[in-house]
């Protein structure tokens, strides 16, 4: 009987399905999100998204962020709390809480909890004053921006700022909140697609191809991409030609669980340095195999198409909307990252040259839980404001005439957008809107 050839003897056999080993384990140190573990401490140093305001209404809304259940929930007042899903009394939901002018009544003794979990009322209870010094309900620092909710998970001692990058505050370019946008599979598996463009010239060119318009047709060309680190996270730049011109896509990643992309509609035909933010997405870890996108779309004056039909083809792929029969015709990023399985198994990855953007963002988080566990700040953790660094992502496009050497030439493709992310850093895009 012949032995059994090694992982790396196979290379290109053919039919070698009986000799490859099936990985299993997937890599829980840098995917794991809850309490005590590496990942989980790591994340718990962010402010993540827990809901859209619009989700608030007259009874509490529950959530899971980070293997936790909570609630969430806007008072008479207008002020919003995130609290523990379980009342400290006699562990009653406070999904079925009564939200009062102050706080949130639990619905089965009445203890009354303010935003911050401090107990203002106990009905009936004769040892009230004694109480209120030694109860309280588990909550969470809550920060509202752009129509949504965050929650800081972390030590309170050190809270960070909400992060206003640069983006953010744009004057002129209107901030509208999305919808969520929920994947069954780990945080992980959504970020590292934002650093992986080459996706971008396959998968998206799909749609183009059975009939149907999403990203700009010049996506199909593929292009030549690098990628680099920026003091906020990590980047890639695409380069492609087109029509005479050079035009280098971009998107980023800014500390662990945000990423932001340049429009789906730029087709690199007219001349520009720099372009104003499309979308910004915040991903919640809800646990191990499941998160939620959040978002904002930025809408600047002028704007040719109308919000409602960009909206709907800013969303599409990227939820289980669509029966299974059309998302296997036509599918979409929700089902390219779904489908890696619930936490993607790296052991069985052949990652090529193309990867590097998910290597990169693997060593980055994995570096981050490192010097979390050294008692050291995450890069994307930032104490105040002046700390937060600048963004790049972005279209920039020239005439190929402009550029040194020939763009024929895929090296020279290369070099430019190397060029181009020097220049960002020199001098960061948003500067010039």
């Amino acid at each position: 009987m012949s032995s059994k050839p090694s992982r790396e003897n196979i290379g290109g056999m053919p039919h070698s399905g009986y000799y490859r080993e099936i990985p299993d384990e997937p890599d829980m140190f840098l995917c794991g999100v809850g309490r005590g573990t590496p990942g989980g401490e790591y994340l718990r140093r962010f402010w993540h998204p827990v809901a859209y305001e619009s989700e608030l209404g007259n009874v509490p809304l529950r959530v899971r962020a980070l293997g936790e259940d909570l609630v969430v929930f806007r008072d008479g007042r207008g002020e919003t709390g995130v609290l523990f899903l379980h009342c400290c009394h006699r562990n009653t939901s406070l999904e079925y809480g009564i939200v009062e002018e102050r706080g949130l009544r639990c619905c089965y003794h009445g203890r009354l909890m303010d935003t911050d979990g401090r107990i203002l009322e106990f009905p009936g209870e004769p040892n009230a004053d004694r109480m209120r010094e030694k109860t309280s309900q588990g909550a969470y620092p809550v920060h509202v921006f752009g129509g949504i909710v965050f929650v800081y998970m972390g030590p309170p001692d050190r809270k960070p700022v909400f992060p206003l990058y640069d983006r953010l505050t744009l004057p002129g370019v209107e901030l509208v909140p999305g919808v969520r946008l929920p994947l069954d599979c780990n945080w992980i598996q959504l970020k590292e697609n934002t650093l992986d463009p080459a996706h971008t010239a396959v998968l998206h060119v799909i749609p183009q191809l059975r009939g149907m318009d999403h990203f700009a047709g010049e996506f199909e060309s593929f292009p030549e991409i690098v990628w680099t680190d920026t003091p906020g996270g990590l980047i890639y730049l695409a380069a492609r030609r087109v029509d005479g011109n050079v035009w280098v896509r971009s998107a980023e990643t800014l500390g662990a669980t945000i990423h932001c992309i340049s429009s789906i509609f730029e087709n690199g035909r007219v001349a520009k340095r720099a372009t104003p933010p499309f979308m910004t997405f915040w991903t919640l870890p809800v646990d191990d195999a499941h998160s939620i996108n959040f978002f904002i779309s930025h809408v600047s004056p002028g704007e040719p198409m109308p919000f409602d039909k960009r909206r709907a083809l800013e969303v599409f792929g990227q939820y289980e909307d669509r029966p299974y029969d059309e998302r296997q015709w036509i599918p979409g990023d929700h089902d390219a990252m779904v489908s890696q399985g619930p936490v993607n198994v790296h052991d069985a990855e052949f990652l090529g040259s193309m990867d590097r953007g998910v290597t990169m963002f693997r060593r980055f988080v994995r570096r981050g839980i490192e010097g979390v566990m050294r008692g050291e700040d995450p890069v994307g953790f930032y104490l105040d404001q002046a700390a937060v660094p600048p963004t790049f992502a972005n279209d920039c496009v020239v005439p190929e005439v402009s550029i040194a050497g020939d763009p024929a030439d895929g090296k020279v493709l290369a070099e430019h957008a190397r060029r181009i992310a020097e220049a960002y850093l020199a001098r960061p895009p948003m500067r010039d809107l």
